[in-house]
């Protein structure tokens, strides 16, 4: 773990991954609160380190940070987690079942936030070339076979009292990431993201239709940029452009229910509700989020939502369905 003023969530995390780990390995990177105090009643060892931070004190490089906590670990597994994380129930025999069966080199759990799911690799074999990349979003590169339990879910529970909000210090640390690579695929997909979280739609655009037009080989991230390019148009009310971003997602991976969904309420804005029931219904026939997505999904888009699109439909067009 890496942690800084987490005192308010902190002993939640640790007492819901009870169970999941045999050392607990934790970097501080300039808490002020009771954050070590905590770590150190659940036996953490611990590490202070302040050289992922800038000049103004503030988190420059998470990945420093990850690595110098990976870099502490002695046994064979590294299960790595947030302090607003919480395991939920059965996942630390999970965890433990998957890492004595092996047969891989990372493990892909399910983790929620809000309305949204991913996979994310929380379990990886520890050795010295698996190791976190990216300033910001980091993530660990795992080379090796990619096994996935879905059972095992980690919700996380963000508390943002009194720091700096998790969108401006994504935008800080994303710009910063362009600037020194304007190539890095992981940095523009974050930073156009950013963007249109702050509803800055005009620069998501760019950086979107920039990292879509760099070459790339992660098919999920390029439909995700694809879609939130047509989402981001959406808001902008460019209907015709809205069309073609969420059709070249669909083109990218058409197993997701979102793009469908979003075509048809584009065509139910410009009243044409045939088109927009027809796009509702491909979206129903997904019937459920790829199996292997590691990017989010909103489950509401293959069932519920589409489901009252098409009513509302059948209703501006006189029909029952």
């Amino acid at each position: 773990m890496i942690v800084r003023d987490e005192e308010r969530v902190l002993a939640r995390c640790l007492r819901s991954f009870a169970g999941a780990f045999d050392e607990l390995n934790v970097v501080d990177t300039g808490s002020a609160d009771a954050t070590v105090q905590i770590a150190s009643q659940f036996g953490a060892r611990l590490r202070s380190f302040t050289g992922c931070n800038g000049p103004d004190g503030r988190i420059q490089d998470f990945s420093l940070a990850r690595n110098l906590a990976c870099d502490m670990a002695s046994h064979e597994w590294i299960l790595w987690m947030d302090a607003d994380d919480v395991l939920q129930p059965g996942g630390a025999a999970r965890l433990r079942a998957a890492a004595e069966r092996g047969g891989f080199a990372g493990l892909h759990t399910t983790i929620t936030w809000g309305g949204d799911s991913w996979y994310q690799v929380r379990l990886f074999r520890n050795e010295p070339r698996n190791r976190f990349t990216g300033r910001i979003h980091e993530y660990p590169q795992v080379h090796g076979a990619i096994d996935a339990d879905p059972l095992i879910v980690v919700e996380h529970h963000p508390d943002k009292a009194g720091k700096e909000g998790s969108v401006e210090r994504n935008l800080r640390l994303c710009e910063i990431e362009v600037r020194e690579d304007p190539t890095n695929l992981h940095a523009l997909f974050h930073l156009g993201t950013c963007y249109r979280l702050s509803g800055r739609h005009d620069e998501a655009i760019f950086r979107y239709q920039q990292y879509l037009a760099l070459p790339g080989t992660f098919q999920q991230e390029r439909y995700t940029v694809a879609y939130f390019l047509a989402l981001s148009l959406f808001a902008q009310r460019r209907w015709q452009d809205c069309i073609d971003a969420a059709v070249r997602a669909v083109r990218i991976d058409p197993r997701y229910a979102e793009p469908y969904c979003l075509l048809g309420d584009v065509y139910a804005e410009m009243r044409e509700y045939a088109f927009a029931r027809q796009w509702y219904r491909t979206a129903l026939s997904c019937g459920s989020p790829p199996p292997d997505a590691v990017l989010f999904v909103d489950r509401a888009k293959y069932s519920d939502y589409p489901k009252l699109a098409i009513s509302i439909c059948n209703e501006k067009l006189g029909q029952s369905d």
